[in-house]
């Protein structure tokens, strides 16, 4: 239910190519699920010194663009070759354009009012889309 929850969000929230959103998604579902969730996969960004770069994204400004060398850097080919085999993508410099592209919209609908609610009980990634399902609703 959640694949198709995010789905929805992913193709209303970026519109354009139904596709390459799909394959996006899929890839997004692969990195939660190894990173530990939502949580996990912005902690390889500090981890990886793109902090600043991640505030872009969940704070209420311009989102800074990341390059998909960084998104190689960021998460390893070995996670994005296995993110990508799982997604049906051809390879990992594939997954990383695809994640350089839609991750930074993702994260920033994530986080309406400038971040991730840390203190909230259970799973932030429903909370964040159920945010923004009912964005869309009103």
């Amino acid at each position: 239910m959640l694949d198709k929850i995010l789905g929805s969000v992913v193709s209303g929230v970026l519109g354009g190519e139904a596709g390459k959103q799909s394959q996006a998604m899929a890839i997004i579902n692969a990195l939660l699920s190894s990173q530990g969730g939502i949580q996990g996969i912005l902690a390889k960004f500090q981890q990886g010194g793109l902090d600043d770069l991640l505030q872009s994204w969940l704070g209420t400004g311009e989102n800074k663009s990341i390059s998909p060398t960084q998104v190689e850097d960021v998460f390893g080919k070995q996670e994005l070759q296995q993110a990508a085999q799982q997604a049906g993508v051809k390879d990992e410099a594939e997954a990383s354009d695809l994640l350089s592209q839609f991750l930074p919209q993702i994260v920033d609908k994530l986080s309406p009012n400038g971040a991730l609610d840390n203190n909230a009980d259970g799973d932030l990634l429903s909370k964040g889309i159920q945010s923004v399902l009912n964005s869309f609703l009103k």
